[in-house]
């Protein structure tokens, strides 16, 4: 029968050619043999675990593979590492690793580090060291410890390589040298810790928040800030020299960078100092804040009875002082104090809103002193509001007016404001109602009566109460501008036999308010003022359609804003509704019907419409070639449609143009196609 047992808490491994295995019961029994047979087990721990490189934030390892592998194969190589002072290693890849070095990246410049190295194999992972831990664990630790800190200077005049670090069992972290000895070849393996000292800092705290912080029961507190300190320090809180710990009334948050404490619901006992301290190897530093947690605010009315009751404890028992605006309250007047025995008692007869504030009750006795605060608030209505009214807009029809909410709202929050309005020559009536819902402090007062005039009346409402009111001063139900003057003297133009153009000049004065439009109107000479533009005109010119031909006609203008329309303007010059009369249209169809080398002989037809008068004449313009120059040929008008042009001057090229005139003037000219050369005309003998 096979059997293995443990020596030392070591495995053995053996290896066999043969196995014989008897297999029995209470019956009978079967015996074979088992050949060849291989017993495996963990592999050694690895070999010299050495740093190549180190830099502010990359270190380089290498190990070598375990004398002895367990019988079979190492599988993969597991690198851990963790800070000084953290309790949990951190495995430093996922896949596997099977080179025997390693360089990893992104760490932080002054940070501690410890390494180790476990070889596995398919048995499992290589043992622990048994003289370097007190207890024995699964796993074999091959430790590094390496002090991250880039020194320029050092780095360049030693050779990683060719040193090997003192080996100690303890060293400071504070220590500033660097100790190194060369070619340590007789270093033990079971001890596998190098530590890299190198420059610390002692730590420093920044809090975010004052040196007193005051709260109410039952509101959050927060206290924040952050630190610094290589190595990274340890942090603590204290209240009252007390250690503070997390629970579930309060909680703690710390990274590498910061630190706060959170209370959700603040007590009363969270009052008092709070202390936190940093700490390393390098140093300590602290930083406290002052928290005052007061009681929830106490509401009462008024004209009632308020009293403020204290039980007191304390060898000997202590004496009580009250305080309120920073000065001692005695008993008299308003105020009256008993303290008796363990209890202090504070009564305000018939408080009255100035009673509101803080009250302070601080008791002491040989022993020490404490103190603590209440605040009291009396409710009441609310004062009136902050006048004067403004009167934003007034029309005929309703008012704008806003006003300021009370300097005083009683204690408690203002639900709604109550307007009221009045006519001021019916004293008797009573307030009429406005509004009465919503906080708004601006208001449309309506249903107003032209010409008549109002006072409006504002007043604030609390829980408590409607308060004292704010009166308006009597304002009338009127636009607030006065109409415009009127327009000026208009001008007419344009005139054919249905319509004119109506042209005027603004008004003097705009009432205050700016023209919305104008209004024209017209008359026939002995007739009655007639409305022309429906709606008012924005221009200060108008085309006036719908006239009868032969017809003469007036014009006035009025101007327009929110007030009302002014008076009309002057009266225009009366016009007389005809024909437009303009310039004739040219000639048409102009020829050339005889030529020779003093003169030409040139005809054309009537212009297609006359401008509204007959024609009177025309005439002839001609241009000699190569001149810009049009010269008039006729000195009267020519009263037909044919012309001969004199005075050619034998060879010349010459152009022809025409045009025709009534009163009005001249037309724009109509050419002769073509261009005329004085010489006479060859005629062939037959």
């Amino acid at each position: 029968m096979l059997k293995s047992g443990f020596f030392n808490n070591l495995f053995l491994h053996f290896c066999l050619s043969s196995v014989t295995c008897t297999l029995y019961n209470c019956y009978s029994s079967q015996t074979t043999e088992i050949k060849h047979v291989l017993s495996s087990g963990v592999p050694d721990r690895p070999e010299e675990l050495e740093v190549t490189k180190v830099t502010k934030d990359l270190i380089s390892v290498t190990w070598k593979a375990p004398k002895f592998d367990g019988g079979s194969e190492i599988t993969m190589y597991i690198l851990e590492a963790r800070m000084i002072g953290k309790d949990k290693y951190t495995r430093l890849t996922k896949e596997k690793l099977m080179e025997r070095k390693y360089t990893f990246d992104g760490l932080r410049e002054g940070d501690t580090y410890e390494f180790r190295v476990i070889a596995v194999n398919e048995v499992g992972p290589s043992k622990p060291l048994q003289n370097h831990w007190q207890h024995w664990s699964r796993y074999f630790w091959m430790i590094l410890s390496v002090k991250i800190y880039f020194c320029r200077l050092e780095i360049l005049l030693f050779n990683l390589r060719d040193f090997r670090f003192e080996k100690r069992k303890s060293v400071s972290l504070a220590e500033k040298k660097l100790i190194f000895t060369e070619n340590n070849k007789t270093t033990k393996q079971n001890n596998r810790e190098s530590l890299f000292s190198v420059l610390t800092e002692p730590p420093t705290i920044e809090l975010d928040f004052r040196d007193k912080i005051v709260i109410r029961v039952g509101e959050s507190c927060l206290l924040q800030g952050r630190y610094t300190g290589k190595p990274s320090p340890s942090i603590s809180w204290y209240r009252d020299d007390e250690e503070l710990k997390a629970d579930k009334h309060i909680m703690f948050k710390n990274t590498l960078t910061t630190i706060k404490v959170f209370i959700p619901k603040s007590v009363r006992a969270d009052s008092g100092n709070y202390t936190i301290t940093a700490e390393n190897a390098a140093g300590k530093k602290s930083a406290t804040v002052t928290v005052l947690v007061l009681s929830k605010r106490r509401h009462v009315r008024n004209k009632i009875d308020v009293e403020l009751i204290f039980n007191m404890t304390g060898i000997p028992i202590p004496t009580a002082k009250w305080m309120s605006d920073g000065k001692e309250i005695t008993s008299e007047g308003s105020y009256q104090i008993e303290s008796a025995g363990s209890s202090t008692i504070l009564t305000i007869p018939e408080c009255k809103r100035g009673d509101t504030g803080e009250y302070i009750l601080t008791v002491a006795n040989p022993a020490g002193s404490k103190t603590v605060a209440l605040h009291v608030t009396v409710l009441d209505i609310p004062g009136p509001p902050i006048g004067p009214v403004n009167i934003l807009e007034v029309t005929p029809d309703y008012m704008m007016i806003q006003w300021r909410a009370p300097k005083d709202d009683g204690g408690t929050p203002i639900t709604n404001y109550v307007v009221e309005k009045k006519d001021v020559k019916k004293p008797w009536e009573p307030w009429s109602v406005v509004s009465s819902s919503g906080t708004s402090t601006k208001a449309k007062v309506s249903r107003l009566e032209k010409g008549r005039e109002y006072i409006v009346r504002i007043r604030a409402e609390n829980k408590i109460g409607i308060g004292a009111g704010l009166e308006s001063p009597p304002t009338i139900a009127k636009h607030m501008f006065n109409p415009p003057g009127p327009p000026g003297l208009p001008e007419c133009s344009d005139i054919t036999e249905n319509a004119v153009t109506v042209q005027w000049p603004l008004p003097d004065y705009d009432g205050g308010s700016p023209i919305s439009g104008y209004v024209i109107e017209r008359r026939e000479m002995t007739g009655k003022w007639i409305r022309v533009n429906k709606t008012p005109v924005l221009d200060l010119r108008y085309r006036v359609s719908g006239l009868f031909e032969g017809n003469s006609y007036e014009f006035r203008v009025f101007a327009e804003n929110v007030a009302g329309v002014s008076e009309p303007s002057p009266t225009s010059d009366p016009i007389k509704a005809t024909r437009a009369i303009t310039k004739p249209g040219p000639p048409s169809n102009p020829k050339l019907k005889d030529w020779s080398k003093s003169y030409a002989d040139i005809c054309w037809t009537k212009p297609t419409r006359d401008g509204g008068s007959p024609i009177l004449g025309y005439v002839v313009e001609a241009q000699k070639s190569g001149s810009a120059q049009w010269d008039r040929i006729n000195k009267d008008l020519i009263k037909i449609c044919a012309y001969r042009v004199p005075g050619l001057i034998e060879g010349m090229e010459y152009r022809f143009r025409i045009r025709a005139t009534n009163k009005v003037g001249d037309s724009e000219p109509r050419e002769l196609a073509e261009t005329v050369l004085a010489k006479d005309i060859l005629v062939p003998q037959s």
